[in-house]
């Protein structure tokens, strides 16, 4: 997978690898690729997280709070957002 993706494309194909995903296991998830990036911070990724879930392409799963009292909402893909996979590169594809 040499291409690398544009970040959103990138997060919605993530939570086509997982059950659920919040913020901060994204982040991990994602470090090695975009970690050097300026816009890999918590707050951009949790602007294209709610840009995602209000164009249908993720859904909130749970919110909780961690032990430090931070909330945690955990997200899933929507069968809609599965659909958009098609437009990922071929060497993206499962």
């Amino acid at each position: 997978m040499a291409t690398v993706l544009p970040m959103r494309f990138r997060l919605l194909h993530y939570f086509s690898t997982v059950k659920e995903a919040s913020t901060r296991q994204l982040m991990d998830g994602l470090r090695s690729e975009y970690g050097t990036e300026g816009q890999f911070n918590e707050s951009v990724i949790n602007e294209h997280l709610m840009s995602m879930r209000a164009g249908g392409l993720i859904e909130t799963n749970d919110i909780e709070l961690d032990a430090a009292g931070n909330l945690v909402v955990n997200y899933s893909i929507t069968e809609f957002g599965q659909g958009r996979l098609k437009y990922l590169p071929e060497s993206w594809k499962a």
